[in-house]
């Protein structure tokens, strides 16, 4: 219990500090994994990771199922990078969203993570959000034709 409180009291430290220099920026470089041979798209559909407290975003695209590609390069501190899968808005339909954000504190590498789940990832004007502090690397969707 004492370290999750530390954890949440670090963490609204990060955001009261990154407050006035968040941006957001669309991810536009998407491998859509449609046939069996379209993991070829793949390696073209990696977009640069922004600077300290960044948003990046995706629409949600529908029948879609959505892996999330992370390419973790460098830290600038790392006491205190993470790179998180934000949470969607339970207001919009988002039922799983009190399960929270999905974040990476771990060493350099490569990630993936997925397939992601809406009720749980998509905010209110269905996006999904992704933000970064003290990070470096590239972000790729990869989206695949959902079974459901």
């Amino acid at each position: 219990m004492k370290k999750t409180f530390a954890i949440l009291a670090l963490v609204a430290m990060l955001l009261t500090g990154m407050a006035g220099a968040v941006s957001y920026t669309a991810i536009t470089k998407v491998a859509s994994l449609d046939d069996l041979n379209d993991y070829a798209k793949a390696p073209g559909s990696w977009d640069t990771l922004l600077g300290n407290g960044s948003i990046n975003y995706y629409a949600w695209p529908e029948g879609y199922d959505v892996i999330v590609g992370f390419n973790y390069t460098s830290s600038t501190n790392s006491t205190y990078d993470h790179f998180d899968i934000m949470a969607g808005d339970e207001e919009s339909g988002a039922f799983r969203a009190a399960l929270g954000n999905f974040t990476i504190t771990a060493p350099s590498g490569i990630y993936f993570i997925g397939p992601l789940e809406s009720a749980r990832f998509m905010n209110e004007t269905g996006y999904l959000q992704i933000s970064s502090g003290y990070m470096a690397g590239k972000v790729a969707i990869i989206k695949t034709i959902s079974n459901a």
